[in-house]
């Protein structure tokens, strides 16, 4: 029983802190030139939650349909998956959130009403600068490669951010939180444990 509990989680990783980030350098450079339309992506949502358009609420849900869809497949599945065993069961879980906002965000229009609070305003928006300026600056300011960046749309943690964040400045339903937060914790541990 003593040996049972001197494992760390660490112990269950089954990869370095350079092999994780490695993954994004070699996804980075397979998927250019896709990181223009994340941008466009990230420009349009922008500009949406600023003029507020009566269109905003569902093409924001949709385009993060298709950013949860991508990471799910793209990164997820097909390159996460080779060093991360239950990496599928990730890539389910993005597929699941995807599934949600078309039903909520899309079908729904459930992302129509912004919030009255102005903490949580302010919270979501904080969140989206992080999520689309700092995030992907994170390899330059850690002295990695640059090619190592992660970017709203294409990687998961930035994409599940960006969703927290748009979350939080619409009255949406709190199912819509469950994933993204999953997802918050899962990484948080494992990159606190590499």
């Amino acid at each position: 029983m003593g040996e049972m509990t001197s494992y760390r989680l660490s112990d269950f990783i089954l990869f370095s802190q350079a092999t994780y980030f490695r993954q994004f350098e070699l996804y980075n450079q397979a998927i250019w030139p896709l990181h223009l339309v994340a941008i466009l992506f990230s420009c349009v949502i922008i500009f949406a939650l600023w003029k507020k358009p009566a269109w905003a609420g569902r093409i924001i849900a949709g385009l993060l349909v298709v950013s949860w869809c991508w990471v799910a497949w793209a990164f997820l599945y097909e390159r996460f998956y080779k060093i991360h065993l239950v990496a599928n069961w990730y890539a389910m879980g993005f597929i699941l959130q995807a599934g949600l906002l078309t039903w909520y965000g899309v079908i729904k229009n459930q992302l129509n009403t912004f919030v009255t609070s102005q903490s949580k305003t302010f919270i979501g928006s904080g969140l989206l600068f992080i999520t689309f300026i700092l995030y992907p600056l994170i390899p330059f300011m850690s002295g990695r490669s640059w090619l190592q960046f992660e970017m709203f749309s294409l990687a998961p943690d930035p994409t599940a951010l960006a969703t927290l964040a748009i979350l939080f400045i619409y009255k949406s339903p709190k199912l819509l939180y469950v994933v993204p937060l999953i997802w918050v914790l899962i990484s948080g541990v494992t990159l606190l444990s590499m």
